[in-house]
């Protein structure tokens, strides 16, 4: 069991590890794209303004200036863009490694894992409900009538995990894959400010 979870911490920090790297590279080569924007900007209305200070240069500086201030806004939403597509592109990376997780031979063992860590956070009672996605209903069997609790199949579990409800104190755990993934990816956002606007 603690090879098992060796493994599991492996990935997981290879996952971590890959996502801070190419975090790193998207937050580099976004800034240099969004320089090399706002310089462009920068010297496209430069000329425009030596062109135009004979008529009127005061109409002119003020032009400049709300172009410029457009131009950058412009930028740096191109920008943002760029960095959400490249954190899509990201987070749906480590989204087909946990879906291979979830089809390898160590994924049975993972879910066993799961099922005791729960009962140990709290006690498994006879009207228990292991929830699982569709793909795991086999699973799920094997490890009810080895806790004499029942199983669910829920749709809303796409990559694997499980959750389990506790009707007499009405609280769920979730250990399903698809939550951590997205609180992963909240974090991530959350901890690159520059991702946002």
């Amino acid at each position: 069991m603690p090879e098992v979870q060796d493994r599991i911490e492996k990935l997981g920090n290879s996952i971590l590890s890959d996502a801070r790297r190419k975090a790193e590279e998207i937050i580099i080569k976004a800034q240099q794209q969004a320089d090399k924007l706002t310089e462009q900007a920068r010297e496209q209305y430069r000329r425009s303004e030596e062109s135009k200070i004979a008529l009127d240069r005061q109409k002119t500086h003020t032009l400049y200036a709300k172009e410029i201030s457009k131009s950058d806004f412009a930028a740096h939403k191109s920008v943002l863009a760029h960095r959400c597509e490249l954190v899509d592109g990201l987070f749906e990376n480590i989204r087909t490694k946990l879906e291979e997780f979830a089809k390898s031979s160590d994924y049975k063992d993972y879910m066993i894992a799961l099922a005791k860590k729960a009962n140990d956070e709290q006690a498994f009672a006879k009207d228990c409900i292991i929830n699982v996605g569709r793909n795991d209903k086999q699973l799920a069997n094997d490890i009810a009538e080895k806790y004499g609790i029942g199983i669910s199949v829920d749709r809303n579990i796409e990559l694997g995990g499980l959750s389990v409800y506790y009707p007499s104190d009405n609280i769920y755990i979730d250990y399903t894959l698809d939550l951590a993934l997205e609180q992963k990816r909240k974090a991530f956002v959350a901890s690159h400010s520059e991702l946002s606007l």
